[in-house]
């Protein structure tokens, strides 16, 4: 009796424990970096002998999937969880993007082929790093192309006249379909993307069942059976409100959209940070801080990181250049730690409490601490007053990222902050004096005081001699 006893209890705490393992932390929603393997890193001059770029900035560079490889830890320092990798098959000569696809079969030798790139999953998913790939749409001979496509002027400069496959030919499709699958099954990546340049395709026929399916429109493209969705329109708006202070922040996203300030076929993030007179590393940081905290997925450009600029191709396909100025590099490093280490901020819901001309505080309700977000996107210091209806009374705000702490005064609590300055709060029971760091520093300054007085002793003793 006592050993079926002893059976029930272990299977009620199985199915208890279930709920806790299923359920999905918004942190653990994609958090992307995306590559254009050729401008990243030449990790291997060996697969060089068709790279010959006599300082043509329209022509491949050399990186390859070993130089992805060598700056995995780079990758996840700065707190992304998913790397996202431009076309890997064999293309055009010439062509440094990767889209002209000129067979759907073969992995890039250029970019060190399939070995190559198996490898860099394999060590990705050891980092417990995602990998999704650009998916090209390219009609190569076995395919029939679209009567009709859809492309923003950057697309159209790259494309030209260059055939896209009719992605609603039920024929193309099963043929496309065919080779994702291969793709996928040989490699095991975890997702696949595609910029979708004709309306009505279905993502959730062209690619396979088993991986995360994302779509990227850069015109009013309609778009079906994707997991997410970049909108251009929405990397424009955000572009736009971190571009300068004083400018209008967002409030909300439709659910299934992916964040990001551009992609491969936009104008930088940073060159509408440059037309404004800004620095562009405190515009980048405040940028990336904002889409951390978002409960949905976000992707960053390469490059945005050392403030990479250019509005047209090829200058915004620039060569990453990793010895520059590291301040946004450790910023996004920082942050994303102090996230990751208080990760229960996404298990809860959250709402906007605040939000005037570039000021905007947001609360995540939890059922273990809540957390205040205030990002100071102005220019000049603020003082937001927040009450008991905003945060509970017998609580105080303790600063994550800057050290602020705020406790309440007369039922307010005054959030100062200083011009594009950004802090994350924890809400908690009030503390006082940390009685064990005081205690801590006036032993310092005590023994300190000691060591001065007995120096100068010694020194009189020695000059009487």
């Amino acid at each position: 009796m006592k050993k079926f006893a002893m059976m029930i209890i272990v299977f009620l705490l199985t199915l208890s424990a279930l709920p806790a393992q299923a359920e999905r932390n918004a942190q653990d929603e994609l958090r992307i970096y995306s590559i254009l393997t050729d401008r990243f890193m030449n990790g291997d001059e060996n697969n060089n002998k068709d790279i010959h770029n006599e300082k043509d900035n329209n022509l491949p560079y050399g990186g390859d999937f070993k130089g992805i490889i060598d700056k995995i830890e780079y990758i996840k320092k700065m707190g992304f969880n998913t790397v996202h990798v431009s076309p890997v098959f064999e293309h055009e000569k010439n062509d440094y993007m990767g889209y002209k696809v000129s067979d759907y079969k073969t992995i890039s030798k250029r970019f060190g082929g399939e070995k190559e790139f198996k490898q860099l999953v394999y060590l990705a998913h050891e980092n417990d790093l995602k990998v999704i790939v650009d998916m090209p749409a390219v009609a190569t001979d076995e395919f029939t192309k679209a009567s009709t496509t859809k492309m923003n002027k950057i697309e159209q400069s790259y494309f030209k006249d260059t055939p896209i496959i009719d992605l609603t030919n039920e024929v193309n499709i099963k043929r496309y379909k065919q080779y994702m699958t291969d793709f996928v099954n040989k490699t095991k990546v975890d997702g696949l993307s595609m910029y979708v340049m004709q309306d009505n395709v279905d993502l959730s026929k062209v690619f396979p069942d088993n991986v995360t399916k994302i779509a990227i429109t850069n015109s009013d493209t309609n778009v079906l059976g994707y997991d997410y969705i970049q909108k251009g329109t929405t990397a424009t708006q955000i572009a736009q409100a971190f571009k300068n202070v004083d400018q209008d922040i967002p409030e909300q996203y439709s659910k299934k959209e992916l964040l990001a300030s551009d992609n491969y076929f936009m104008p930088r993030f940073t060159s509408y940070a440059v037309k404004e007179n800004m620095f562009p590393g405190t515009r980048i940081k405040q940028m990336m801080a904002y889409l951390f905290v978002q409960k949905q997925p976000v992707s960053m450009t390469y490059g945005t990181e050392i403030a990479m600029n250019g509005e047209k191709l090829p200058d915004i396909h620039q060569l990453l250049d990793f010895r520059t100025d590291r301040e946004v590099v450790d910023y996004l490093g920082q942050t994303s730690e102090v996230l990751h280490k208080y990760k229960e901020m996404f298990d809860g819901t959250s709402k906007v409490i605040y939000n005037e001309k570039g000021e905007q505080i947001i609360y995540f309700d939890t059922d273990k601490v809540d957390f205040v977000f205030n990002m100071n996107d102005t220019s000049k210091s603020t003082n937001v007053t927040l009450t008991e209806k905003d945060v509970p009374g017998d609580k105080m705000l303790s600063g994550l990222l800057i050290g602020d702490r705020i406790h309440v005064k007369d039922g307010k609590f005054n959030l100062i902050t200083n011009r594009e300055e950004t802090e994350l709060y924890a809400v908690i029971p009030p503390r006082g004096l940390n009685m064990g760091y005081v205690i801590a520093s006036l032993l310092t300054i005590v023994l300190f005081t000691i060591f001065i007085i007995g120096a100068a002793r010694n020194r009189r003793k020695n000059l009487q001699k």
